[in-house]
This record gives C-alpha cells, sequence and structure tokens, in this order.
C-alpha cells in the first residue's frame, strides 16, 4: 500500500527503527547492541517520536475525529520505549532487557504501520493530509 505523504518521511524512519529492533532481538552482545540502539536513539528515535506526540497526533485531532484507542496505545508504548532508552543510558543492559525492547520496538512500529497509519489515511481527506504533511515536514525540519 502506498503511504500518504504526510507519513511517508515517518514510515522512513520505522523501517530504520525496525532494523534496530532486530538487533536488538538477535543481540549477543550487549554493549555492542546498546550501542546501536543509542546510536539510533539520539538520531532518529527521539525526535521521531516528539514528531509523532506533538504534531502527528494533535493535528489529526484538529482535522478530523482522531481514535483516542489508538493514539492512547501510542502515548502508551512511547512512555515503555522511553522509559527502556533512559535505562539503557544510565545502566549496563543485560541481553534479556535488550531482546524485550527490540520486540517492543518491533511491535510498536508494526501498530503504527497497520493500524494507527491506516486510521488517519481513512479518516482524512486529501486537503487535510496535505495540511499534515506540511506539519510534520516543518516539525522535522526544526531538528
Amino acid at each position: 500500500m502506498k503511504r500518504a505523504e504526510a507519513l511517508r518521511s515517518l514510515s522512513r524512519d520505522h523501517h530504520k527503527a525496525l532494523l534496530v529492533a532486530q538487533r536488538l532481538r538477535r543481540a549477543d552482545n550487549a554493549a555492542e547492541a546498546t550501542h546501536a540502539f543509542l546510536e539510533f536513539w539520539k538520531a532518529h528515535g527521539q525526535r521521531h517520536f516528539r514528531v509523532e506526540e506533538e504534531v502527528l497526533l494533535p493535528c489529526w485531532a484538529l482535522l478530523g475525529d482522531i481514535d483516542e484507542h489508538a493514539a492512547s496505545q501510542l502515548s502508551s508504548e512511547h512512555l515503555s520505549i522511553r522509559s527502556a532508552a533512559l535505562a539503557i543510558e544510565s545502566t549496563a543492559p543485560s541481553l534479556g532487557q535488550l531482546h524485550e525492547l527490540g520486540a517492543l520496538l518491533a511491535a510498536h512500529v508494526r501498530f503504527e504501520e497497520r493500524r494507527l497509519f491506516a486510521l488517519i489515511e481513512e479518516d482524512l481527506g486529501d486537503e487535510q493530509l496535505s495540511r499534515l504533511a506540511r506539519a510534520v515536514s516543518e516539525a522535522e525540519a526544526q531538528r
């Protein structure tokens, strides 16, 4: 399925996240996997979460009929992943913790791609999707 322009950059980030998630799930060296995750998190993950939380969801609520259950799931999963990232930054994680984070990150990306983004695309018309695309693009440019 071709993704709406408003969501394409976020989908590209998801591809990177899935690669990191796979590496975490298959990790046999905690230090290397931790380094790879934190590199991704600092370069892409944190910004991606902010754009979804501060732009995507509020714009969807403004422009359409937001699915509160899906928005709540996004927020809850972001909180879990952010908490895990903070824990990994402050302590040396076990391989089990890294494997769990990889599974959580992969499941979260799949939820967004298969459910959340589909809901947004179904709810918003072309004009609203164009407005959302501009807002996401502006937010991403403000790194």
